[in-house]
């Protein structure tokens, strides 16, 4: 009997020591208990912020493939975690890594994109081309520039852009400023170059579900197993050949400006995706490459004041709407 208190003993001095244990050594499964002060972070966050050298596009990997569990279940990225919960980890061997190394001329454009910072956010001018993550197709992303630009923790991402658009794009350099937008109510309005528009149709209501492999990755009406996707449609500028269209996001769901104006009978400049052949080569004869979707704006409140920021196109397609203006 007293050899087995003691064996008893002994296993329970292990459990208690097991998370510090696994994190000495990056080859074995990680288990943590998440604390109070730890609750109501989503999960891919809570990964995140343990191990910020482990790739982001590695810890939806994990996620994806159920490597994560909470209480010995899947748990998908957005989940949020809650005091005594117990998650597992795979062996973490990525978080080793040194940060992603960032090419020179994206640091330095990102570090000259900033239009808003305080002590809680900084919002800059996402330039089109870089992925706010890295990912399979560029091993780095925006935040990786950021990182490397203001130092690592300096501010995380509160939403998130496609590679392709532009704009506004926020940051929150601690978690309460981070919970306090995802929960606020956002005003976001976007500029879209479009073949064509009916003045008709001011708003779209679809519910849009993922479709096809990670990469590959579509958005399509589903009313079963779609979420609802709101855009409110406002045509800014006819031009010769085009249409510059607002678009005012009333859900913030994926690639929703740009099957929304597939839906309505058109196509955005440049979308590869869902866009239309034909326009994208007349645009590309021009010079224009990429897509011209553009986050114009976006206007949220934190502790009782109102920020609000605008961005100003990228030269390329300010270029082009000067072009099309003159035909």
């Amino acid at each position: 009997m007293a050899a087995l208190f003691l064996a008893l003993g002994y296993t329970s001095a292990l459990l208690l020591c097991w998370p510090e244990m696994m994190d000495r050594n990056p080859h074995k499964v990680h288990f943590f208990e998440i604390s109070p002060d730890e609750a109501g972070q989503r999960v891919d966050n809570f990964i995140r912020a343990r191990y910020p050298a482990l790739p982001k596009s590695r810890i939806y990997q994990m996620l994806r493939k159920g490597e994560v569990r909470r209480n010995g279940k899947r748990i998908k990225p957005l989940d949020r975690v809650c005091a005594g919960d117990v998650l597992r980890l795979p062996p973490i061997v990525d978080a080793q890594k040194a940060l992603a190394e960032v090419p020179a001329f994206w640091c330095e454009r990102v570090a000259g994109t900033v239009l808003f910072e305080d002590a809680d956010f900084l919002i800059v001018n996402k330039p089109p081309g870089i992925a706010v993550h890295a990912g399979s197709r560029q091993p780095y992303g925006l935040i990786d520039a950021v990182q490397r630009v203001w130092g690592e923790g300096y501010a995380e991402l509160a939403h998130r852009l496609d590679a392709e658009t532009s704009g506004c794009l926020v940051l929150g350099k601690h978690r309460a400023a981070l919970a306090a937008f995802r929960e606020a109510a956002v005003d976001k309005y976007y500029w879209a170059l479009v073949n064509d528009w009916d003045a008709s149709v001011g708003q779209m209501r679809l519910f849009l579900a993922k479709s096809g492999e990670d990469g590959q990755e579509r958005m399509v009406v589903d009313t079963v197993r779609g979420k609802e996707a709101i855009t409110r449609f406002r045509v800014l500028r006819r031009l010769q050949g085009a249409v510059l269209l607002e678009a005012q996001l009333l859900t913030g769901r994926t690639h929703q400006i740009r099957v929304s104006v597939q839906q309505a009978g058109f196509a955005i400049g440049g979308d590869d995706r869902y866009g239309d052949f034909a326009f994208n080569r007349v645009l590309r004869g021009m010079g224009f490459r990429g897509m011209f979707l553009h986050a114009r704006s976006i206007a949220f409140s934190y502790e009782g004041r109102n920020i609000a920021v605008q961005a100003p196109l990228p030269h390329s397609a300010q270029r082009l709407l000067d072009q099309l203006e003159d035909l």
